[in-house]
């Protein structure tokens, strides 16, 4: 009597498992075997074949569809990025690759104010796409209250093969130096010339790590001649090596970038006017979680040290590191903690804005000696352009906890 029932139990157990066996197999997806572009206009079409040429004869998967335009995204010179698969009567798959170039030269103004009274202003020539071969150069210069300052660069994103890089930039100026503490004592005033040269080459570990090495050459000379200087530094000249550790693995949308990013810095500096060479250590860390539709949860933590530097080299707190101080304050800064929400309401063709809220905190030393911590909330709007490769325009208010004040930061053209 059990035997009947036992035995139709034991084979629709079984056809259960063949049918979830069955079910849960992978599609078999014809090859990729030959792609077209469409839509080049600046770009030379051999340019792209390292990025594209190891996809072929790979499954045409959706997973494969996506890594191809996030492969090209992440070039920055498309604004649009299209794959559409088509047969190609063997059995296989030909990719329409349609692309829509960004604007190759551009023009970036340079500008802004804060709440400490400094203004700046200033124009930036950007080739994102130099020769339609993919390299990149930038020139320019912008003047303030306090003097001017001009930069060249060359970007060669693919210097060896896809994954090397080559960075060469030049920047140079004058300027006055302000430097007062938190209760607002002059420390430092005086007049100086800067230059500094850096180059760095990038090659590929595993598994989205990379290493990058190079030089830096820095320049300070002092103007004996300003009559205003109040304990003003010696002369500086700084050369050394670069080395950093990097890990990557972005994902690039329309607009906004995610992801997680991680650099691990040591620069060994060597004085070529007197025996005081020092060290610098620096560690970034952020990630970028995409939300709902394309907004993103953000957090970023940045940690340096320098403890035998000299004053004049130190990472001044400004509204880059920090934006719940005064832009004058001088010290180095330790570490920074920075957590935000940015909200995507509309995407138009031409880009799209953005809202910020953010809360951030740091720990800052003053006079070399004594550390303080500042934290407090803000918000802050931005302007991306779907067509270039910085965001438009910035602006930023903070409230400090520690000293009850309102900052404000507007920003046009490059920025964080």
């Amino acid at each position: 009597m059990l035997k009947r029932p036992l035995t139709l139990y034991l084979f629709v157990l079984v056809s259960v498992k063949v049918l979830a066996d069955s079910l849960s197999l992978p599609p078999d997806y014809p090859p990729l075997r030959s792609y077209h572009l469409e839509g080049l206009t600046r770009t030379r079409p051999g340019i792209l074949k390292p990025y594209l040429d190891p996809y072929l004869e790979r499954p045409f998967s959706p997973a494969l569809q996506e890594s191809m335009v996030q492969s090209l995204r992440s070039l920055g010179i498309f604004h649009t990025v299209r794959i559409d698969p088509l047969p190609d009567g063997n059995g296989g798959v030909e990719a329409r690759v349609y692309l829509e170039e960004k604007w190759t030269l551009v023009p970036i103004p340079l500008g802004g104010a804060t709440s400490g009274g400094s203004l700046y202003g200033g124009l930036i020539l950007f080739e994102s796409n130099l020769f339609g071969l993919n390299k990149k150069f930038y020139g320019g210069g912008f003047l303030n209250d306090t003097g001017w300052r001009g930069m060249l660069g060359y970007i060669d994103p693919r210097f060896w093969n896809t994954k090397h890089s080559l960075f060469l930039g030049f920047s140079g100026g004058e300027a006055t130096q302000l430097m007062q503490n938190t209760s607002g004592k002059t420390l430092h005033k005086y007049a100086e010339t800067e230059l500094d040269l850096r180059g760095e080459y990038t090659f590929p570990l595993r598994s989205g790590f990379s290493f990058r090495m190079g030089f830096q050459f820095k320049e300070q000379s002092i103007d004996e001649g300003y009559e205003e200087s109040y304990f003003p530094p010696e002369d500086g000249r700084f050369l050394g090596p670069t080395f950093s550790l990097q890990y990557q693995d972005l994902k690039y949308g329309s607009v906004l970038v995610y992801g997680t990013m991680a650099t691990l810095r040591y620069e060994p500096m060597f004085d070529l006017l007197g025996d005081d060479p020092y060290n610098q250590y620096t560690f970034l860390a952020q990630q970028y979680t995409s939300l709902w539709g394309e907004h993103r949860l953000g957090v970023r933590f940045q940690a340096q040290a320098a403890p035998d530097s000299p004053f004049s080299m130190d990472s001044r707190v400004d509204g880059i590191f920090l934006k719940t101080v005064p832009d004058h304050l001088y010290s180095d800064t330790v570490a920074t903690v920075l957590s935000f929400l940015e909200i995507l309401p509309f995407h138009f063709r031409w880009g799209a804005p953005t809202f910020v809220a953010f809360y951030e905190g740091g720990v800052f030393r003053e006079d070399s000696s004594s550390f303080h911590f500042s934290h407090g909330p803000g918000v802050g709007f931005r302007l991306y352009l779907s067509r270039v490769v910085v965001p438009a325009f910035g602006f930023d208010l903070a409230y400090s906890w520690d000293t009850g004040e309102v900052y404000g930061f507007v920003n046009v053209g490059m920025q964080r």
